[in-house]
Parts: C-alpha cells; structure tokens; sequence
C-alpha cells in the first residue's frame, strides 16, 4: 500500500506515541487508511521509527483556541489522528528510500508496507 514518509522531531516523538497524534505543516492527498512511515534523525543515520494508520485529519477551524494558536505559530494547519501506531526500530540505508537526501523524506510518497515487512522482529514495545 502506497504511503508517506514523515521525518519527527525528538519532542513530537512523545506526542505521537502517546496521543497518536502528530501536527503537520506538509499538505498532501491524506485519506483515512492512509499508511504514514515516520523516520527520526539520529547521528549515524536516519531511522524508520515506526508506522501508523491515519485515522482523521484535524484542520484549525476545528480546534481549540490553545491549540489553534500553536499550529499558527509553527506553521501547521493541522494535525494527524491515527488509528494505530507500530513502534519498530530500521535504519533508513536499509530501506528502499536508501539514498535519498534525508531533507526530502518527508513528505515523500513511501511504500510503507515494505518498511513494516523489513521491521518484523524489530518491534519495540
């Protein structure tokens, strides 16, 4: 199944697996169903932390005010809600996304179901 890759910052890492929730500021074609590989930066390289299952999609006009004003001052315009998330631990380099400049990771179109394939037996708990 066809999917995004997004890159996630250290302190929206916590966010994402305790809430299931993540903020963007990319738009792309998000559909309920859609598969979303998250890669975090480390030192010796990027690393695929784990996947999810786009639930819904969260525009500003439906949240809060609190909540409004942080998207506006990160430039995000919404936030991700996800059905389910898998916590997995892949270097990127052995990955099909090998090679490609880690800038462009996110946003970029992924086959996420391969990534989840590799991460069998990586799965962190």
């Amino acid at each position: 199944m066809a999917g995004f890759c997004l890159r996630v910052k250290e302190e929206q890492e916590r966010q994402l697996h305790v809430r299931r929730e993540l903020y963007v500021g990319i738009r792309r074609d998000w559909a309920r169903g859609t598969k979303i590989l998250f890669v975090k930066k480390t030192l010796p390289g990027d690393v695929a932390i784990g996947s999810g299952t786009l639930g819904r999609i969260v525009e500003l006009a439906q949240m809060g005010e609190d909540e409004k004003r942080l998207c506006l001052e990160n430039n995000w315009y919404g936030k991700l809600a996800f059905l389910t998330i898998a916590r997995f631990t892949v270097p990127v380099s052995e990955t099909a996304l090998a090679g490609q400049p880690p800038a462009l990771l996110h946003g970029l179109a992924a086959d996420v179901t391969a990534v989840e394939a590799l991460a069998r037996g990586r799965l962190v708990t």
